[in-house]
């Protein structure tokens, strides 16, 4: 499945029942959060960046006190802050279906997957996506820390993809369940970026692979020999040219 050459953004839940001052499952310091992700999609809209979104569904999220439903359709809190909403978008519905696009972003640049549940994986179209697209480096924001993060930073660890939190654009709502799930990410092979971190990287204008191959050749091309036969087999140099790196 065709996909972003660069990484991509996993928006999970940004809506108004965890994010707005009177959502029904507010996550802790929302307002920061959100005002990170609206500069973050910002940026996102000047640089074309592939995003997949998430947005709950009549969902059933266990809390300490009792379990809430939220994100009902027709109430306020299902909506996504509108400006996590990228003109060039398409909408999944709850379904059973894994049916994609084949040329996945080439006319949007923006899916929106409807979850029942707050483990993305157990949407099968959005499975697919996350586990076929050619992108390998996923930066994950929105909440809750202790279910969708944590589950989407798992589950993409299986599928041998790379994954970046940003921290600043990342809410809990239980903080000791968010504390077991923290440990839990932090033992794995993940970045941990700010917004700002993200900007300045996402940013930096790519050497083109054939200009680099050139300059390997040149410096490493022996007396009398040619370019060709000094870097063949030295595809991997650049394997992504917008691989996030510190």
């Amino acid at each position: 499945m065709n996909g972003p050459h660069g990484p991509a953004i996993l928006d999970l839940n940004t809506q108004g029942d965890l994010l707005s001052p009177n959502g029904l499952y507010r996550l802790h310091d929302s307002e920061a959060i959100a005002s990170n992700i609206k500069r973050l999609f910002s940026f996102l809209r000047s640089i074309r960046c592939a995003v997949v979104s998430t947005r709950l569904h009549h969902t059933i999220m266990l809390d300490r006190s009792a379990p809430h439903c939220v994100c009902t359709p027709g109430n306020p809190g299902y909506n996504k802050l509108s400006f996590t909403l990228l003109p060039q978008r398409i909408e999944m519905p709850v379904d059973c279906g894994t049916d994609l696009p084949v040329q996945t972003f080439h006319d949007a640049q923006q899916y929106i997957f409807d979850l029942p549940d707050p483990n993305p994986f157990d949407s099968p179209r959005l499975d697919r996506l996350l586990s076929e697209t050619e992108t390998n480096t996923w930066l994950i924001i929105g909440g809750p820390l202790e279910s969708s993060v944590r589950m989407a930073v798992m589950g993409l660890l299986q599928r041998r993809k790379e994954v970046a939190i940003v921290k600043d654009c990342m809410g809990q709502r239980d903080p000791y369940e968010a504390e077991m799930a923290m440990r839990q990410v932090e033992s794995k092979n993940i970045q941990w970026l700010t917004v700002d971190e993200v900007i300045e990287r996402c940013s930096r204008k790519p050497v083109r692979r054939s200009r680099l191959l050139a300059r390997v050749a040149h410096r490493t091309r022996p007396a009398g020999g040619s370019a060709a036969a000094s870097y063949r087999g030295r595809s991997r140099v650049v394997s992504n040219p917008y691989r996030l790196r510190d």
